[in-house]
C-alpha cells in the first residue's frame, strides 16, 4: 500500500495544534492534536446522492461520541477535501482550542498539506 506523509504544526491562541496527513492507496489519514495523542477516531465516507451532490456518513469508531464538533470537523475535511476514497480522522482538542478561528485555522492547513 503506497502511502505519502506530510506534517505542520500552527500555533493560535496559545495552543499548538499538530498535523498529520496520511495518504493510502484505499483512504487518507488525518491527525489533528493538540494533547499529543490521537484522540476521538472517526471514519467519514461518502455517496454520491441526487442532482450530483454527495451524501456523508461519520462514524465514531473509538473515543468521545458526544462531541458534535468533533463531527463537524470530520464532515468539513471530508468534503473540502474532495476524496473519493474514506477519511479516517484523529483528532484531540483541549477545551480552550475549540473556537471559530482554531476551526477554519486547522481545515485550511489540512487542505494544505492534503494536496
Amino acid at each position: 500500500m503506497e502511502q505519502a506523509v506530510r506534517q505542520g504544526a500552527l500555533e493560535l491562541h496559545g495552543i499548538t495544534t499538530e498535523i498529520v496527513v496520511q495518504s493510502f492507496s484505499d483512504r487518507t489519514m488525518v491527525n489533528v492534536t493538540q494533547l499529543e495523542k490521537m484522540g476521538t477516531m472517526l471514519l467519514v465516507t461518502s455517496e454520491a446522492s441526487g442532482m450530483g451532490g454527495r451524501s456523508f456518513n461519520v462514524k465514531t469508531l473509538l473515543g468521545r461520541r458526544d462531541d458534535p464538533l468533533l463531527l463537524v470537523y470530520a464532515r468539513q475535511l471530508a468534503e473540502q477535501m474532495r476524496l473519493d476514497h474514506p477519511l479516517l480522522l484523529a483528532i484531540a482538542l483541549k477545551e480552550e482550542g475549540r473556537d471559530s478561528a482554531t476551526f477554519a485555522a486547522v481545515v485550511n492547513k489540512v487542505l494544505a498539506l492534503g494536496q
